[in-house]
């Protein structure tokens, strides 16, 4: 493969992405696309408990609960919705402690607290619902607090914690990061924008980003041809071992050329700017 040959793009074309590119589209090194888009998304998931987006309709079920079907043996698939939708209801949204005014979200399979498992095993594990009658919480003596994650109902388990059991579990399950109260708070709504399917633009230059974004900008505004986040994110794992400065350095022939020389060989899908792409042409504009 010879060295990129820069096509003429212009003068000041990063200037004018950086001008035209919106806000929402121009978002670092991650895009979160719109749940509610048709461009990127085909609804949500068939579980009426889950909310995550389905990029590809497969079975109508997002990519988590897609594989959980398959691991489960494909069984059928009305079936197997009925007994996993209050699965997903328990683990996305649990409910909370059957102790009266406890506060703190159930954990396991009981429908009690970490704090009143302990306590309920202490006092011999005895019939639970006769226990769970005559537990008592006092609010005005407890040393526990809310949770620090926004929009939470639930409260820590101990006084030294910062997270409900619920978000202390997502937290250690995610490679329990060390941070600090606001770095907490700002890594959850992270969190649950990852949820979704998104596309991450990381390793590439300032430019080669703006132009991506762009082009995601024009498939949104166009709202004409579905563009699954996956495929996207395919196209930017090829995209960057290029080596760019711009994707207009390549023609079509060069990156057919540049991808028939990896081990994979030919794809699906290769960076295809025709000359009347707005970016070849040099218009930047919505439509």
């Amino acid at each position: 493969m010879t060295a990129p040959r820069p096509l003429a793009t212009g003068a000041g074309l990063l200037e004018r992405l950086m001008a035209t590119v919106r806000p929402e589209f121009r978002t670092g090194e991650e895009f979160y696309p719109p749940p509610d888009s048709p461009v990127f998304f085909q609804g949500i998931c068939r579980i009426p408990a889950c909310t995550r987006a389905v990029s590809f309709s497969v079975k109508g079920l997002c990519t988590h609960h897609y594989g959980r079907w398959r691991r489960a043996g494909m069984p059928d698939l009305e079936a197997w919705i009925l007994c996993e939708d209050p699965t997903t209801r328990w683990r996305d949204n649990p409910p909370g402690c059957s102790v009266a005014r406890c506060g703190r979200a159930s954990r396991g399979s009981r429908p009690l607290c970490a704090r009143h498992t302990e306590a309920w095993q202490r006092a011999g594990s005895p019939d639970l619902d006769q226990w769970i009658a005559t537990a008592r919480c006092d609010p005005t003596r407890r040393d526990d607090r809310e949770c620090l994650v926004d929009g939470c109902p639930w409260r820590t388990d101990s006084p030294s914690m910062t997270l409900c059991g619920r978000h202390y579990i997502r937290w250690r399950n995610n490679g329990h990061p060390n941070l600090t109260s606001t770095q907490m708070r700002d890594w959850f709504k992270v969190l649950e924008l990852r949820r979704n399917p998104y596309i991450r633009l990381h390793d590439l230059s300032q430019q080669i980003r703006l132009e991506i974004q762009f082009g995601l900008q024009r498939r949104h505004d166009l709202g004409t041809r579905h563009t699954p986040p996956s495929i996207v994110s395919r196209a930017v794992s090829w995209i960057r071992p290029a080596e760019l400065t711009s994707l207009l350095d390549w023609d079509e022939a060069d990156w057919l050329t540049f991808h028939q020389a990896r081990p994979r060989g030919l794809p699906q899908h290769v960076p295809r700017l025709h000359p009347g792409h707005p970016l070849r042409a040099g218009r930047l504009t919505d439509r």
